[in-house]
């Protein structure tokens, strides 16, 4: 029987991998166009005269078309109501509110608890902070949402809604300088990047360690950063710079330390004329 090489046995297991991750994708497309055809949102808000006569809700349906909502199955009425099982307009939009709407869970002041459905760690965590005080503050003393209560950060302040995103080093300052202004702790947005820039170097220094290191020797300790660095994500949404930074800190410095003993090892066996093998 013919051998085959080392490289083409890499290459044919990389192409049934390729091909085996294609079909689970497409499968997982096939069904999610499958509960698309079911939904009376979606067969009425992907219609292209949308793009004329109602583009703002034409783009609403092609933001959650592209979004990890719409990947991991979060429908239309999840967050506005409604009876995407019903045909007739009147009917589907039976129970829904308006964004305007005290009642409504995507009302600017709701979001919080609407997106905590799902992400409750976050939530919680989001209401520890002066952000979300500042929210409840405004909407009851001014007693109601609208454009009052648009003044206090809510999640899709940072991370828009159907299509979400997450905020980096080019994008984190401008998004604070928007209530952080010379009259409202100014430093907040040059810290707020300097803090996030810090939490982005974690990745550098894991993906030295992951690359240098056996994985069943490092399996325990990439996992204990995996869990702090999920924790921090969690606390960010404290905006609570000085916890934040020293969280980011213990995470970088148990890191570094592992970097550092990595390259003493390596160091002290090129000066032994010895292979190195990976830890």
């Amino acid at each position: 029987m013919r051998r085959i090489g080392r490289g083409r046995r890499i290459g044919l297991a990389a192409a049934i991998a390729t091909v085996a991750a294609a079909g689970a994708a497409s499968e997982r497309a096939a069904e999610a166009a499958g509960e698309d055809e079911e939904s009376s949102c979606v067969v009425c808000h992907r219609d292209p005269d949308f793009l004329v006569t109602h583009p703002n809700l034409y783009q609403y349906y092609q933001d959650w078309q592209r979004s990890i909502h719409h990947e991991e199955g979060v429908t239309c009425s999840d967050c506005h109501g409604g009876h995407p099982e019903a045909a007739g307009r009147e009917a589907a939009h039976a129970g829904m509110y308006a964004e305007s709407s005290p009642e409504s869970a995507v009302n600017f002041a709701n979001v919080p608890a609407t997106c905590g459905s799902c992400h409750g760690d976050v939530e919680e965590a989001y209401r520890e902070s002066a952000h979300f005080e500042h929210l409840t503050h405004i909407q009851g003393e001014k007693g109601g949402p609208g454009s009052v209560a648009r003044r206090g950060p809510s999640c899709v302040t940072c991370h828009r809604s159907m299509n979400t995103l997450t905020l980096d080093v080019t994008t984190v300052e401008a998004t604070c300088a928007h209530c952080h202004d010379q009259d409202n702790h100014p430093e907040v947005p040059a810290d707020a990047r300097a803090a996030l820039n810090k939490f982005l170097s974690i990745d550098r220094f894991e993906r030295y360690v992951r690359v240098r290191t056996d994985p069943a020797q490092a399996r325990e300790f990439l996992e204990w950063v995996d869990a702090q660095r999920g924790d921090l994500s969690v606390l960010w949404h404290t905006f609570e710079l000085e916890r934040i930074d020293a969280a980011t800190t213990a995470i970088l410095d148990a890191l570094r330390a592992r970097r550092d003993a990595l390259r003493a090892r390596g160091e002290s066996r090129e000066g032994s004329g010895q292979h190195i093998p990976p830890s």
